[in-house]
């Protein structure tokens, strides 16, 4: 490496956005030029990609490139062009598809090349709750009791649940899928809503014991021992009369009505023990699933005031005004210091492999040369995706 870094952000390009021009070159000094940020939808990371990029660019020294990639061709791709030292990793999905954003990191790993964010078995157990909620439970941490239903025909098979229960998609983040009925207190509202997201998600659901109180998340960062940041709280004593105390998809998307009106995101306050427990079981969580670099764990405390995780989120939303940077706030680093505490997570690791290999006689370098091999395992036909040599 020479006295720059170079550093690739790689974000998932939405089906509606058209293809990139050559991708914004940016350098501490000199002027820039935008390509086109994309459709700024909910479920859009273009936004935050472009925050970040200027975020990254602002440090001297550095060379930051923007490749947005909607098949894993345009990853090898872009990695050819670019050569980085490191891949900010900010892949939600490839090919319109969430489900496949475990195969970016896959890609990366299977490449050698250091990149922010979980490694593809962390990605891959959180995809799918009821397995990610089985190996927690496995492992000791408290969980609600769970089950998957791929019919609302199948309900009368399984073990008996308990009301009141929430019923989300297996595999969807950002709350896609929860309203304010996916709380169900009989047998006819879970047949009904398990039916409606079978049917509109095309997926099975996940049936979950609700968990009535309070509802904090906890945010770690850093690597390779990450800290817990200081707990936030939502808060729904403004919704109105009779709405569950859950986090819809309104809640976190749609401005302006009842759910997003009606919760908030604060500081929580916590007794010493509170504290400990809580932070104790999001760091357990976080360490079994192996997730690394950043990540939140939402943790529900029943009345007894026993904590549960009920989600864990890896690479979660690494916007400015989002949960984890206003996690980092409270712990008093501004957003630049956190983005670049998450780079450094990466460029460290970068910095062991290439002692390792030093020690073995061998170039770290060498192990970003494969991209037609990693081509060859997706079938995909690159044609001129070669890497550094």
């Amino acid at each position: 490496m020479g006295t720059e870094t170079r550093i690739l952000l790689l974000s998932s390009r939405d089906h509606q956005e058209g293809f990139d021009e050559p991708p914004s070159q940016w350098r501490r000094g000199e002027g820039h030029s935008r390509g086109p940020s994309g459709i700024a939808r909910a479920d859009s990371v273009a936004p935050v990609a472009e925050h970040l990029l200027e975020t990254v660019a602002a440090t001297p020294g550095v060379r930051v490139a923007h490749r947005s990639v909607f098949h894993p061709s345009e990853i090898l791709a872009a990695i050819g062009d670019h050569r980085p030292d490191v891949v900010l990793n900010l892949c939600e999905a490839l090919g319109g598809d969430s489900r496949l954003e475990v195969h970016a990191a896959w890609l990366l790993q299977r490449l050698g090349l250091p990149f922010t964010g979980s490694p593809f078995h962390a990605l891959r157990h959180c995809l799918y709750k009821l397995e990610a909620n089985q190996i927690l439970a496995r492992a000791g941490v408290r969980v609600p009791a769970t089950v998957r239903v791929d019919s609302p025909d199948h309900l009368q098979h399984l073990p008996r649940i308990t009301f009141p229960a929430i019923v989300k998609p297996e595999r969807e983040d950002g709350s896609l899928g929860i309203e304010s009925r996916s709380v169900v207190h009989d047998l006819g509202e879970l047949r009904a809503q398990v039916d409606h997201v079978v049917h509109t998600y095309k997926q099975p659901a996940i049936v979950q014991r609700y968990i009535h109180g309070r509802e904090l998340s906890v945010s770690l960062l850093g690597w390779p021992t990450p800290r817990v940041l200081p707990p936030g709280e939502i808060t729904f004593h403004e919704l109105p009369h009779g709405y569950p105390h859950i986090l819809t998809f309104d809640s976190k998307w749609e401005a302006g009505s009842v759910d997003y009106n009606g919760t908030k995101s604060v500081a929580a306050v916590l007794r010493p023990r509170e504290l400990r427990r809580v932070a104790a079981i999001g760091r357990r969580a976080f360490d079994v699933l192996g997730l690394r670099d950043y990540g939140r764990v939402d943790v529900r405390v029943d009345e007894r005031g026993d904590p549960y995780v009920i989600d864990v989120n890896p690479n979660c939303d690494l916007s400015e005004d989002g949960g984890f940077a206003l996690a980092a706030a409270r712990a008093g680093l501004p957003y630049a210091d956190m983005v670049w505490e998450v780079l450094r997570s990466a460029l460290r690791r970068r910095e062991d492999d290439a002692v390792l290999f030093a020690s073995r006689g061998r170039s770290s370098r060498n192990r970003l040369s494969r991209p037609r091999e990693v081509a060859s395992r997706f079938n995909l036909g690159v044609a001129g995706a070669t890497a550094a040599p």
